[in-house]
């Protein structure tokens, strides 16, 4: 067996199976989940044997159908870093003539995909690794004190356009005001406003369960804003009994250290490195090398500007 693609009941028992591992699992368990319900559309869950699985990888089988910020992009999840450095490298688990979004990786999996890209004629243009970080407890943080005159709320669509100009400075990406409604619709949020409705500070979910986006406006920051929206979104998860999580970048000691502060323990099973491969143009015609079900993503755009990375979305920018 190359691979098997789950459906139905085997995908629900592979749920259980990882729910029984969290919250280790969770940056998986809550992208298949999710996918069960149908927020994942064009894309297929494989894994390297079955019952008894090692390796899983939620892929795209229709580009036509995956919302285009979650194009080329390859969900890992490995019990093993010896299994997923073999099974990326079986034949047709990855569409290596195509770019490449990889999430979920452990950091030593990086140099058999900078391997197989050197195969490809290819280069991976970006890596980027995350700590995460998870509240422990069952009892959820105290309730937040909130200033006066101001409201502790949800998100609303509307506020897409405001998330848009706060991000694209620092992550580009085609539609990226869509994307930013798709998770204030389809997820919780925490935000703050004034007396005004003007929106001061937020954080909303992400499609693979994580906290993220945390942004409070330069003018509001060192008010405390961060803790009062972070406690509040986690106390929203843990009331419903699901692991309130987010990611760090490796090297932001002072969010780590806030983040201890207020009560939150590093899961080392859930670190992941995101990494972007790009393969080179002669490499897009070889399309003899695809099975059939894998040829319907469209070339590379040497135009694209650098993709927002869905699901290596840290917490929050240094910005709290």
């Amino acid at each position: 067996m190359i691979y098997k693609v789950l459906e139905g009941a085997e995908i629900l028992v592979l749920l259980a199976n990882l729910r029984d591992s969290l919250p280790g699992t969770a940056k998986i368990f809550y992208v298949i989940r999710n996918y069960t319900r149908s927020l994942f559309p064009g894309f297929e869950v494989i894994v390297d044997k079955w019952p008894e699985w090692d390796c899983i990888i939620m892929r795209p089988v229709s580009e036509n159908m995956v919302p285009r910020f979650f194009k080329h992009m390859y969900i890992c999840h490995a019990k093993s870093v010896s299994a997923l450095k073999y099974f990326i490298q079986r034949p047709c688990v990855i569409n290596w003539i195509q770019p490449a979004t990889f999430t979920g990786l452990q950091r030593d999996i990086v140099p058999v995909v900078i391997e197989m890209s050197r195969k490809y004629c290819g280069k991976v243009s970006a890596v980027e690794a995350r700590l995460m970080y998870a509240w422990p407890k069952r009892v959820p943080p105290e309730v937040p004190r909130v200033p006066d005159g101001l409201q502790l709320t949800k998100l609303k669509p509307e506020h897409a356009r405001i998330m848009r100009e706060h991000w694209e400075r620092s992550r580009q990406v085609e539609n990226m005001e869509g994307y930013f409604r798709s998770v204030i619709e389809q997820f919780d949020s925490s935000c703050l406003i004034d007396d005004r409705g003007e929106l001061l500070a937020y954080i909303c979910m992400q499609y693979n369960g994580s906290m993220a986006m945390l942004y409070v406006r330069p003018e509001c920051r060192e008010k405390g804003y961060f803790q009062i929206i972070l406690s509040d979104l986690t106390r929203t998860l843990i009331n419903r009994g699901e692991i309130a999580y987010g990611f760090i970048p490796t090297q932001d000691t002072s969010l780590v250290n806030m983040s201890r502060e207020l009560g939150f323990e590093w899961v080392p099973q859930g670190n992941m490195v995101w990494l972007e491969y790009k393969p080179m143009k002669q490499s897009l015609t070889k399309h003899s090398r695809l099975p059939t079900r894998m040829r319907s993503g469209s070339s590379a755009d040497e135009n694209d500007t650098e993709k927002l990375r869905i699901n290596a979305i840290p917490l929050a920018l240094k910005n709290w």
